[in-house]
């Protein structure tokens, strides 16, 4: 090896070390690179299916408008399989490897809560649906690079507490949660401390873990309490199982659900969704979201879940910061990020700085009646 070589490998080795090479990140010339992950296979792939669906047609529709700054976007999706451990692997991939500009999904909290400390030491943001709220704050204040688009878990449960006490005038409830499952423990606690502040009674509270199909001794003893209404915020499967089993021993009263009670609930429990009420992201009957129907079914031949929603929403407040940045540096859309105050299909979105979570977001109160969803109306819990 002549001595211009070895001069030329010791100098790429020392320009290396420290870093003095630079990276354009959104790699593409012409193109803007944004990940996604999301579960594309495993026990929630519908939802990372549909958030997936909403992503894609929110960027097609960017690049159909000449892109942002002069580039197309281009979605890099990863399948997490459900797991933590493989949602970490995807977003390093993409940060480190695909060189993304931003991280898009996944709407659950099991995920969120352990990429939020990863997404501060790599710098690159990450817009999801991790309603827990530890995905985007923690004892020292805010995860820096982790937003959340919807109502958090504690505010969910509030509104839907607040509408069974004030609307319902129910006061006595029973609660089934599974408590491997942060993000039903986290609708579960403040829908209980909420209940008593404001002169409710919990009767009974029941648990359950990942994969249980039988929940006949936790009816059982829900029935003996005599509950005025069950609150059960699980993922949609759980729910549908628990809404039969209850109504096969004969609980008849009315079931306080989350925004998993959605599509597909009622195909799932058939008539033991009755009598059922619950927060939503969407409802058919009014006029923006029946606009964003139309234009997803045309895309895809199929009716949209709420988490179509929120990936489209997502993608396009993304799509916002980009440009208001002017650059692709992910610290600079991250702090473009904190200023959205868009007017998404779900409703407004604007971040509070010391959270970044939504402030007083309203959600739509439905009712399950006749195997139908029956919209109630946009719902907030009075300021106390």
């Amino acid at each position: 090896m002549n001595k211009l070589k070895v001069i030329t490998i010791l100098m790429t080795v020392i320009f290396l070390s420290f870093g003095l090479f630079s990276y354009s990140w959104g790699a593409g010339e012409e193109e803007i690179l944004v990940g996604n992950i999301q579960d594309m296979s495993a026990g929630t792939a519908i939802w990372g299916q549909n958030d997936t669906n909403g992503i894609l047609l929110a960027a097609e529709e960017i690049n159909a408008r000449g892109g942002i700054l002069g580039k197309k976007i281009r979605v890099i999706t990863y399948d997490t399989k459900g797991d933590p451990t493989e949602a970490i692997n995807a977003y390093n991939r993409l940060v480190d490897l695909d060189k993304v500009v931003a991280v898009l999904g996944p709407p659950t909290s099991n995920v969120g809560i352990p990429l939020a400390p990863i997404a501060e030491r790599k710098k690159v943001p990450v817009i999801g649906d991790f309603m827990d709220e530890r995905a985007t704050t923690h004892s020292g204040g805010v995860w820096n690079f982790m937003f959340l688009t919807e109502p958090s878990c504690s505010e969910q449960a509030e509104i839907a507490a607040s509408y069974a006490l004030k609307e319902l005038k129910l006061s006595k409830f029973a609660v089934i949660y599974n408590k491997a499952n942060s993000y039903s423990v986290n609708m579960a606690i403040p829908f209980m401390a909420y209940v008593i502040k404001h002169g409710g009674e919990i009767l009974i509270t029941e648990t359950y873990l990942f994969g249980d199909t039988e929940f006949g001794a936790q009816c059982t003893k829900i029935k003996n309490a005599n509950p005025e209404a069950v609150f059960v915020p699980g993922y949609v499967q759980d729910n549908a199982l628990i809404a039969k089993q209850l109504r096969g021993i004969g609980v008849d009263v009315p079931i306080i659900g989350n925004n998993s009670w959605y599509v597909p609930l009622i195909e799932l429990a058939g008539p033991a969704a009755n009598n059922t009420y619950f927060p939503s992201n969407m409802a058919t009957d009014i006029p923006r979201f029946q606009d964003f129907i139309k234009r997803y079914e045309k895309r895809f031949g199929m009716e949209p879940l709420i988490h179509a929603l929120m990936g489209y929403d997502n993608m396009n407040i993304l799509a916002e910061a980009i440009k208001k940045a002017g650059k692709l540096d992910p610290i600079a859309i991250k702090d473009a990020i904190e200023q959205t105050d868009h007017a998404g299909v779900m409703g407004r979105i604007k971040f509070n700085p010391q959270t970044h979570r939504p402030d007083r977001m309203p959600l739509i109160m439905l009712k399950i009646e006749n195997e139908e969803f029956v919209t109630l109306g946009e719902y907030l819990p009075p300021l106390d």
